[in-house]
């Protein structure tokens, strides 16, 4: 009798355990929608104004001299800034400044995303279709679907749908996100091409938050037919990060492509490290 007892009380242990098991999607939203604000003191701004207006100097020569150097700094740094992001002037007479859009990866094998050409071998615009899958283990897994379009030489559209299916207790949870960046190619070399981008992140579900998205990350063509991607992007939602970091080796077969690699996804206080594998393909 007493070994029955014991017996159906392991029992609904195990079932009210596996029952109230949490998995990480579910972590990772309730860590999402709760948030915390910040309340700034009234009398502490009306302090900082007084304090600010006390030093006020009726001295008009410092006030001239203090402007001019600031105007200097100022000038200075947006030229500095501008020829770091954007282009440096030495960088115009270059090869690089007039880098036109391949067709597709290593069409020829001297180049990848870019080609220095004067004919007409090239793309005015290019819609590259991605599609990756990417697993944790058993019960843990997404997709990845997107879209990046390059346009203007250097500019790119990057647009995809994230899904992230997780079974717990045998019940299914899901987390989905959607994410725009715009990219400016900084670097365009035949052989490296580097962005940084800025855009918009949505998160679903239960957080039905958008924010403010920033990424950056670039791919090295080794030679023919192997390449080397990475990217990085990261929004903040109630103060907690969403962000995801990918490492793929693709593998080129005309305007196809194979690749594997690494993802890790960030979801609040959740951490995926997932392996990957899915196909490319150039239009």
């Amino acid at each position: 009798m007493h070994k029955q007892l014991l017996f159906v009380i392991l029992l609904f242990t195990v079932i009210f355990n596996g029952f109230s098991q949490e998995g990480k999607l579910s972590k990772a939203k309730e860590s999402l929608t709760s948030s915390s604000t910040t309340n700034t003191s009234s009398s502490s701004i009306s302090n900082s104004k007084t304090k600010r207006n006390t030093r006020v100097s009726n001295d008009d020569d410092e006030s001239y001299f203090g402007s001019f150097f600031a105007g200097i700094f100022i000038k200075l740094f947006a030229y500095t800034a501008y020829g770091v992001a954007i282009e440096s002037p030495w960088e115009m007479k270059g090869r690089m400044h007039d880098a036109e859009i391949a067709y597709y990866p290593y069409k020829n094998n001297k180049y990848g995303n870019f080609i220095y050409t004067n004919t007409t071998n090239y793309a005015l615009i290019r819609f590259d279709v991605y599609n990756h899958f990417f697993i944790e283990n058993n019960n843990l897994y997404g997709n990845d679907l997107g879209v990046d379009v390059k346009f203007l030489k250097r500019f790119s559209l990057d647009m995809n749908y994230t899904t992230l299916q997780e079974k717990i207790a045998n019940k299914n949870d899901s987390f989905n996100l959607f994410s725009a960046l715009l990219k400016y190619h900084r670097i365009r070399t035949q052989r490296l091409d580097a962005w940084f981008g800025l855009g918009f992140r949505s998160v679903f579900n239960n957080v039905n938050e958008t924010r403010f998205l920033l990424g950056f990350g670039g791919e090295l063509f080794i030679g023919k037919p192997i390449s080397l991607a990475g990217s990085h992007k990261w929004a903040t939602v109630n103060q907690q990060s969403v962000r995801n970091t990918k490492l793929h080796l693709k593998y080129h077969i005309k305007n196809y492509r194979i690749t594997t690699g690494y993802e890790q996804y960030v979801l609040g206080v959740s951490k995926i490290n997932a392996f990957s594998m899915g196909v490319e393909a150039s239009f």
